[in-house]
């Protein structure tokens, strides 16, 4: 059944890439809007939505307009406005990270990063 209204969306999922955003667009069991047909957006949000369901799980996937921190840091402004309810956001894609000492592990393609913090490592560009 299809939420009723953008409160009760929870998750959302991030993406950079048009890519990424299609793989994980790929793992919706249903898809219950595409692109604000639906339930629309505030006023001034640029960021285009899918909603959809994964299993139980009713959720948004944003499509960021650009790549880098401006864009991320607009996407999650403008998805906390037109979506309050959103209480679990989940950054999806490539990206690059770096481990905190002493463990030094290496990181592959492929592998889950979760974190409660980010680091800035992007040589200033």
């Amino acid at each position: 059944m299809r939420p009723r209204s953008r409160d009760n969306f929870v998750i959302m999922i991030i993406c950079a890439l048009p890519l990424e955003a299609e793989a994980v667009e790929a793992l919706f069991d249903e898809t219950f809007d595409r692109l604000g047909r639906h339930y629309g957006k505030q006023r001034g949000d640029a960021n285009a939505y899918i909603n959809g369901r994964i299993s139980k799980h009713d959720v948004v996937l944003c499509y960021m307009p650009g790549m880098g921190k401006g864009s991320a840091a607009s996407v999650a402004s403008s998805l906390l406005v037109s979506y309050p309810g959103v209480k679990l956001a989940l950054v999806v894609g490539i990206c690059r990270g770096a481990p905190s000492p002493p463990n030094y592990q290496e990181i592959f393609l492929g592998d889950v990063i979760i974190s409660d913090s980010v680091i800035e490592y992007d040589f200033g560009r």
